[in-house]
Parts: C-alpha cells; sequence; structure tokens
C-alpha cells in the first residue's frame, strides 16, 4: 500500500484574509476587542529553548526558517522579509502583531495575524500559538 503525504501548500490557504479587504467593516467592527488583544501580543526571537513566557504578557518564542526555499505569498513574503533579521540580526528580538502589522502596513490586525498562521503552517515560522 502506497501512503499518501499531504504538505500544505498555498491552494490550501485562504490568502484573501491576509490583505485589510479580506474583512468587512461590519467584521472588525464587531471584534475590536479581540484584535485589539491579538496586537499586543509579544513574538521573541532567540528566547532560547527554556523560553518561559513573560509575565503578564502573551508572548511566544518564535524560530524563523533563515533558508526557506518555497514561493510564498507577496504578503507572506513581506512578513518574512521583517520576522527574518529579527532573528539573524539580534540577540534577543521582540515585536508585536501590531508593530508587525504597522510595518506590513496593515490597517487590520487579523490580516497580520493570518500571515503569520500561513508562514507556521507552511513551516516557514514555529511557536506561534493564536
Amino acid at each position: 500500500m502506497t501512503e499518501i503525504q499531504v504538505e500544505n501548500c498555498q491552494e490550501n490557504l485562504s490568502l484573501y484574509l491576509e490583505h485589510d479587504s479580506g474583512y468587512t467593516p461590519e467584521f472588525l467592527k464587531d471584534h475590536q476587542e479581540v484584535d485589539e488583544e491579538l496586537s499586543r501580543i509579544v513574538l521573541v526571537f532567540n528566547g532560547g529553548d527554556n523560553f518561559e513566557g513573560i509575565a503578564g504578557v502573551e508572548a511566544y518564542n518564535i524560530s524563523v526558517d533563515a533558508n526557506y526555499p518555497w514561493n510564498l505569498s507577496p504578503g507572506q513574503q513581506k512578513a518574512y522579509e521583517l520576522l527574518l533579521p529579527l532573528q539573524t540580526g539580534s540577540v534577543y528580538a521582540l515585536t508585536t502583531i501590531g508593530k508587525l502589522a504597522e510595518a506590513m502596513n496593515l490597517q487590520c490586525i487579523r490580516a497580520a495575524c493570518k500571515r503569520l498562521e500561513h508562514l507556521q503552517s507552511l513551516g516557514v515560522i514555529k511557536g506561534l500559538k493564536l
């Protein structure tokens, strides 16, 4: 019997949700509190294997595959290009999802979160738990 292995690929992702236009104004208004919470999540780079979090803050120790060989959507590529230097260019770095969204010129925090989720599902980053 042949074993079939299915890996995630761009065709399986809802790429339209990686952009501000993927969310209606009504949806965003109804979920504003959740979006504010999402924007405060801290991403830690080079936190080490024993990273136990930051007291009183939702934080995740993120690692980025510096040699990811496959194609990314334009939004994912932009996020990757922002995340990789945080890991490779510093001993220890922090950012929030809100600051990351701002750096990607996104109004919608959920679009930034979706880009991060997709990067994780593709194996580009590890450690995110949204």
